[in-house]
């Protein structure tokens, strides 16, 4: 397929304006919905547009070190353990046709595309990726072929802190940094809650013009707190902010639109398919810690 251009039943071309206005205002949909890659940060990888599998290694650390007041004589040596992985690159996508006649009258009068559809693609699109970025992917729905960073969380607290109560706010945040401050994962954090928490979130700490959600963002330390229904109610998670070694955001081809004219017997509509190529990998999963009962 060529991006943005009439292919197989006519040589004419989308305009210029045309095509810019279906790209543009694909990729402004989509972008209502972008938050999982946020949280990757700077930790985005790009590794071509050929790319149909992507392996990496996740390492066991090595005992710990040592302190001698004598020279020290052969000693029990250990390595760092690797283990490989490979996975291969999905294809996240969406289509939809413009009718006929709507490119037709758009041509003639030069009136803009109606790209509504083309736009709720995008924006579905853009909707799968957060899914796939937070929790991950599961045909099933229930094994997880693509752990996303919920799912591939090393910490978690499984305490029952519903913040429906709002002193739980408290206790579970705090309960999530210790986790990682024990690992070794110091502040800044991201903070990632659904809606109905960031809601409850909004009530005034007792006696106070302070709320909740304020508290939260001062704990982070320079972290952001990210609100997605890309996340399930009643669950949150809190990760590294400087993810860089970590995990990352594995692209093959980012956010992209192709269109064609359909042959005569499919309706000659144009057709239009907005996909994303990539996916989460974890490489410290001590970075993330989740809270599954908030």
């Amino acid at each position: 397929m060529n991006t943005a251009r009439y292919v197989g039943a006519t040589d004419e071309q989308l305009t210029t304006e045309q095509g810019l206005a279906i790209k543009q205002q694909a990729v402004f949909a989509a972008r209502r919905v972008f938050t999982g890659r946020k949280l990757f940060g700077t930790a985005i990888r790009s590794i071509g547009a050929g790319a149909q599998t992507y392996g990496y290694d996740t390492l066991t650390e090595v005992s710990a070190a040592s302190l001698d007041y004598q020279w020290p004589g052969k000693l029990s040596l250990d390595a760092v353990s690797k283990a490989r992985t490979t996975v291969p690159v999905p294809v996240l996508h969406k289509e939809t046709e413009i009718n006929k006649l709507d490119l037709a009258a758009s041509n003639m009068t030069g009136e803009p595309l109606n790209t509504s559809n083309s736009n709720s693609i995008a924006y579905k699109v853009a909707l799968l990726e957060d899914s796939t970025l937070i929790l991950g992917y599961s045909a099933d729905g229930t094994t997880f072929e693509i752990n996303g960073l919920y799912n591939a969380a090393g910490n978690s607290d499984a305490t029952n802190l519903d913040w429906g109560t709002s002193a739980n706010i408290v206790t579970s945040i705090n309960n999530m940094r210790a986790l990682l401050r024990a690992d070794n994962i110091m502040e800044p954090y991201n903070l990632v809650i659904h809606p109905d928490q960031a809601t409850q979130a909004d009530a005034l700490i007792a006696n106070t013009a302070v709320s909740y959600r304020d508290w939260i963002e001062k704990q982070l330390r320079g972290g952001e707190v990210y609100v997605t229904p890309a996340i399930t109610a009643g669950t949150g998670m809190m990760m590294a902010a400087n993810p860089n070694g970590m995990f990352e955001y594995v692209l093959a081809e980012d956010f992209t639109t192709q269109s064609q004219i359909t042959d005569v017997k499919s309706g000659e509509n144009l057709f239009i398919r907005h996909y994303i190529r990539g996916l989460p990998v974890v490489y410290d999963s001590n970075a993330i810690c989740k809270a599954t009962t908030i």
